[in-house]
Parts: structure tokens; C-alpha cells; sequence
């Protein structure tokens, strides 16, 4: 077979997760940006564009720049091209406060299991994955609904226990592994096996970085911060920074986005956003 009839391989998907928590906390989860991997190198020619026109360092929701509002308007329509020129989808979760302690110990639980099953003994490597996986069986779960198979390389924003997993090396049985290997075969394993759509992660696939230094990581936490914002301004919460944030996200998704079933699920309260009584979490998507 000559070079030019071999087929290149390529996941099929580039993905983005950024933590998001409501103002004191009572819920939080993660915001998910997955999109075609063939249109990446586009997005982050583009965002950078975007950033030096604006003379800004990065996209920080938090950070919102008011005299820089077209600029976030312009990264968040670069963000729903992605969309409308290839597969992908958006989605933000957040849960109530007992049900992500009760989420996150059933990962620490299946991390524990087949770890110890693999022969795993490094104790950094398995708090590092055990903070990983949290977020990663969710995205497993809300891309299972809406991909078809495939792959996906991760970038996930970083804290400092998640470091091991980009740096270190596994010995195990007398052989040397990369530090990835253990959780990512136990996405798999576990993926394959409740959510057979969701695209796999790719072996040596996981990227922790800080948001600066990932435009995907910032279109997660500006998706998050702005949809937060959206959400207060429609439950009756007016703020001048809020509603623009708001207006800006709207602007941007208005004709896709269909929040009158998760906003029955959230309410005001103070200056806060809470789940109501029997909800368990508060999801939005766009696909």
C-alpha cells in the first residue's frame, strides 16, 4: 500500500470541560464543549484572533470585560459554528450538593475497584484519577445520548492533584505504563458498557491545563458563566453584569437554546441559584 492510500487516523472529536459552581456553591458540576476534530486547528487560529483584536489575555467569565462584549460575542459564535459546521454538542450539569458527594464517592468507588483489580499502588496516581473521573463519566453519560461512537481527545482545566496524570510513568508488574493508561481503560470499560455511543477517550488523550492555555477549556467556562447568567436573568434576577452576559448568550444561541424544561428545575434563592425540592440536578444542552 503506498503512503498515499493509507487511511490517517484521527479522533473524531476535540472536547472541553471547565468546572462551573452557582455563587455559594449549593450546586455544581462541569460544562462539556465537544465539537469535530478536523474543524480544531480552525477554532483556535480563530479564538486567538479573536483575543489579540481585543487586546485580551483569554476568555474568563468571571473576568468579563464590559467594553469587550463584541469580543465575547464573536468567541461565542465561533463557538456554535463549530457546531453548525460538524457533529458536536454543549451541554452544563450541575448538581445539588448531596447528590454530587453521592456521585463523586461512586467513582472514587469504581476507581478504587479497578485499580486494585490492575495492581495500581501509586497513591498519587489514583487520587489524581479519582478527581478526574467525576467529570468524565458525565461526559461519557451526555455524549453517549447524543454521538455515534468514535473518539475524543479531552482538555480539562487544571488543579494541581490532577498534575500526575500528565506527568508521570506507571510501574506496574516490573513494567513501565503511562499514568494515563489506568484511568482511561477504565472509562472505557465502563463507557462500553452503559454508554456504547459515547465516543471513546483516546489512550494518552487527557489534557489538564490551565484554562489560559486552552482555548477549548475557555469556551467551556465562558458557556457556563454565560448560561449561569442567562438562567438568573429568566428567573426574574436582574444585574447589569448578568444581563449583558445574557443578552450576549442569547444573541448567540437564542433560535437553538431550549431552557423551559431546566429552568423548572432551578430556582432564586438570595442571591443564589438552588434546585428546587426533588430535583437532583439542573442540565442544559445544545446540539
Amino acid at each position: 500500500m503506498s503512503i498515499t492510500d493509507q487511511v490517517i487516523y484521527a479522533p473524531k472529536y476535540v472536547t472541553g470541560i471547565d468546572d462551573i459552581a452557582t455563587m455559594n456553591a449549593w450546586c455544581s458540576g462541569w460544562t462539556i464543549v465537544s465539537f469535530d476534530y478536523h474543524l480544531f486547528d480552525y477554532f483556535e487560529k480563530e479564538a486567538s484572533k479573536i483575543l489579540q483584536n481585543a487586546n485580551l489575555q483569554s476568555f474568563h467569565g468571571k473576568e468579563f470585560k464590559r467594553k469587550k462584549s463584541d469580543s465575547y460575542l464573536e468567541f461565542l459564535k465561533l463557538i456554535r459554528s463549530m457546531l453548525e459546521r460538524g457533529p458536536g454538542f454543549i451541554c452544563c450539569t450541575l448538581l445539588g450538593q448531596d447528590w454530587k458527594t453521592e456521585f463523586e464517592y461512586f467513582c472514587d468507588r469504581v476507581i478504587d475497584g479497578s485499580f486494585s483489580d490492575a495492581g495500581i499502588e501509586c497513591e498519587a496516581i489514583t487520587n489524581a484519577s479519582k478527581k478526574v473521573a467525576a467529570p468524565l463519566f458525565t461526559y461519557q453519560r451526555l455524549a453517549g445520548e447524543r454521538c455515534h461512537g468514535g473518539s475524543t481527545l479531552i482538555y480539562i482545566d487544571r488543579h494541581a492533584v490532577l498534575d500526575p496524570l500528565n506527568f508521570s510513568k506507571l510501574q506496574v508488574h516490573e513494567k513501565q505504563m503511562p499514568a494515563q493508561l489506568p484511568i482511561v481503560a477504565a472509562l472505557r470499560a465502563y463507557g462500553r458498557n452503559k454508554f456504547p455511543n459515547a465516543p471513546e477517550i483516546e489512550r494518552d488523550g487527557i489534557t489538564i491545563c490551565p484554562d489560559e492555555d486552552s482555548y477549548l477549556v475557555q469556551a467551556a467556562d465562558i458557556i457556563g458563566n454565560f448560561s449561569t447568567a442567562f438562567a438568573f436573568r429568566h428567573l426574574g434576577k436582574i444585574s447589569a453584569q448578568n444581563d449583558l452576559k445574557s443578552e450576549l448568550f442569547e444573541q448567540a444561541f437564542a433560535d437553538v437554546l431550549d431552557l423551559s424544561g431546566a429552568l423548572g428545575q432551578i430556582r432564586i434563592s438570595g442571591n443564589d441559584l438552588v434546585l428546587k425540592e426533588g430535583a437532583s440536578s439542573f442540565t442544559f444542552c445544545i446540539a
